[in-house]
């Protein structure tokens, strides 16, 4: 589904929000950044494809265990992830330019060997994703009354962590997301759209 263009930074600081109330308690407050790559997309009634450049993807992560069992526990995960663009490029030059997205995806996390120095981790959820595509082509004309899509999101990944002191831990990831296409002003073949993120960063554990 599509909707006019909405307030980017206000949805950033709405998301950010929504880890407030849990995060001044205890859990795990996670900042990565890395790489988001897809694969290229097929124009519909054509032989070209749509190219996709390498974006940042800037993710923040609140989490709290509400298990734990021998050599594991479980944990809720909210996730947030920001990639301001990712440049399209194609023989079909009426494309657009350049799109960005952002993803918000609640999951469940299990980690394993958690008293030890390394730590394995693995994700799932699923929740919501917007693309905000350029009013411009690819052959830099003007695109009229292009809009943002909206889309669920289904998200799988894992990582390592690795704990530096009681408070801090540094964190290895990668992480998959299945979305629907952006509105990339031409129509392509498919319905779904693959994001592959791998990141690193540091994780703060909050509270006691």
């Amino acid at each position: 589904m599509s909707t006019t263009p909405v307030s980017f930074p206000r949805l950033i600081v709405a998301a950010l929000l929504a880890f407030a109330p849990g995060a001044l308690f205890a859990g795990e407050l996670g900042l990565t950044i890395g790489a988001v790559s897809g694969p290229s997309r097929t124009v519909s009634s054509s032989t070209s494809t749509l190219n996709f450049s390498n974006g940042v993807a800037l993710q923040g992560t609140y989490s709290r265990k509400f298990m734990s069992i021998k050599y594991a526990e479980l944990s809720w995960e909210t996730l947030l992830m920001v990639n301001p663009r990712q440049s399209v490029n194609s023989t079909t030059t009426s494309a657009i330019n350049h799109y960005g997205s952002l993803v918000v995806t609640p999951g469940v996390r299990l980690k394993l060997y958690t008293e030890k120095k390394l730590s394995p981790w693995v994700v799932a959820g699923g929740g919501y994703a917007l693309y905000y595509p350029s009013s411009s082509s690819i052959a830099g004309k003007a695109i009229a009354a292009i809009s943002n899509t909206n889309s669920l999101a289904l998200e799988m990944g894992g990582g390592m962590d690795w704990i530096a002191t009681p408070k801090w831990t540094i964190r290895g990831e990668v992480r998959d997301f299945y979305t629907g296409s952006p509105n990339f002003g031409v129509p392509v073949y498919g319905r779904g759209q693959f994001n592959f993120v791998v990141s690193g960063g540091i994780v703060l554990k909050l509270g006691k």
